[in-house]
């Protein structure tokens, strides 16, 4: 069974697709979340819509999709955390799930280890 991972993150938006234990990288989408919200303190409704326009394509074509966000969605303050959360799923139909740092450490790790052993 194939399952779509969406890994967005403070500069690009990175899409995985898993085969099993098998992935392949499919597209990676620029957006500068960080860069526009230490600009506006706030992300900006073009970077918002720029993810959900290609989540909602992602829709189109898969079923089992899992939307991960990592350092600039921590950084969040809880009301626009919340805000953005609520209109993700509103807009999209999805779960958008913010890891810990630890969680994205584990992640980076897990693949590097992945990546290390692949090549023996």
């Amino acid at each position: 069974m194939q399952r779509i991972i969406v890994e967005v993150g403070s500069e690009n938006t990175n899409v995985d697709i898993c085969y099993g234990k098998e992935s392949k990288h499919i597209l990676s989408l620029p957006i500068e979340f960080k860069k526009d919200y230490k600009k506006e303190g706030k992300l900006t409704k073009e970077d918002i819509d720029k993810l959900i326009e290609r989540v909602n394509i992602l829709n189109v074509v898969y079923y089992d999709i899992h939307i991960y966000g990592t350092g600039i969605f921590r950084e969040l303050t809880e009301e626009d955390k919340k805000k953005f959360l609520e209109e993700f799923k509103e807009r999209t139909g999805r779960n958008f799930n913010i890891l810990s740092e630890n969680e994205e450490n584990k992640l980076h790790e897990k693949g590097t280890s992945y990546l290390a052993n692949k090549e023996n």
